[in-house]
């Protein structure tokens, strides 16, 4: 099984993308700069299923999402879209601001030969969760799965099988890109990480504007956020308890 890299940049010169995409390169993986979708001026225009959902993110968050922060999910949802349609086995995603450690393309070739049912791979969390143990990876990595979500985006590795859940799941947009991945109990997508991170993210301003406005509070948000809130908490822990043995 082969696996193809794709770096998602706004600037095809970006110099870390350009340096993450010679050290790929040096270790034996095929990587690419894709193009990301702008969404810093404007709300991105949606094609094919894509759908917003601004109800949707109140219901969730109490707030739309910004024209930034749905760029960035397009941007990942339509290379994973064009990873599936040319009948990739894996596709691995990485932010145009991330630095790779040593040993990647050692522990990328391992992931490939993870079975089907490891549908996502983190390649760095920004929060370290309860886990399971799961086995070793080389390189000195090992293979973990998090209860809860682990939150972040900066480089992940998708199955076949787990694009097929993203893309199903995804088409209707109302979460940031890396709340799609951390409500896997949703829509049964099976996340793992790699211990220690792999790759890691130079700090920089970013350019994936947050909404810092609520969306006006009335009793009727303030009943439906919560009402989304405990739905989303007992459908979690049915989740766990259907996959007890898997992780535990």
């Amino acid at each position: 099984m082969s696996l193809n890299a794709w770096i998602i940049a706004l600037n095809p010169e970006n110099p870390v993308a350009l340096e993450l995409k010679r050290t790929l390169e040096g270790q034996g993986i095929v990587a690419q700069i894709q193009p990301a979708v702008d969404g810093r001026k404007q709300m991105p225009a949606l094609q094919g299923r894509e759908r917003l959902s601004q109800d949707k993110a109140v219901i969730y968050r109490r707030m739309p999402l910004t024209s930034a922060e749905v760029g960035c999910y397009l941007s990942h949802y339509r290379l994973i879209q064009q990873a599936y349609d040319q009948g990739l086995s894996h596709i691995c995603l990485f932010e145009d601001d991330v630095v790779a450690e040593p040993g990647l393309g050692d522990l990328l070739r391992g992931i490939v030969q993870l079975d089907e049912n490891a549908h996502l791979v983190r390649l760095m969390s920004l929060k370290i969760r309860k886990r399971k143990i799961v086995q070793t990876l080389p390189a000195g990595y090992t293979l973990v799965r998090p209860l809860r979500g682990a939150v972040g985006t900066q480089g992940y590795v998708l199955n076949r099988a787990g694009m097929k859940k993203v893309l199903d799941f995804g088409a209707t947009v109302y979460m940031p890109v890396d709340k799609l991945y951390d409500n896997f109990f949703l829509y049964g997508l099976n996340c793992f990480s790699v211990e220690p991170h792999a790759v890691y993210e130079i700090s920089r301003t970013t350019t994936v504007t947050k909404s810092k406005l609520a969306a006006k509070k009335n009793w009727m948000v303030e009943v439906r956020w919560r009402m989304n809130k405990l739905v989303r908490s007992i459908r979690r822990k049915l989740h766990y308890l259907a996959k007890h043995n898997e992780y535990h």
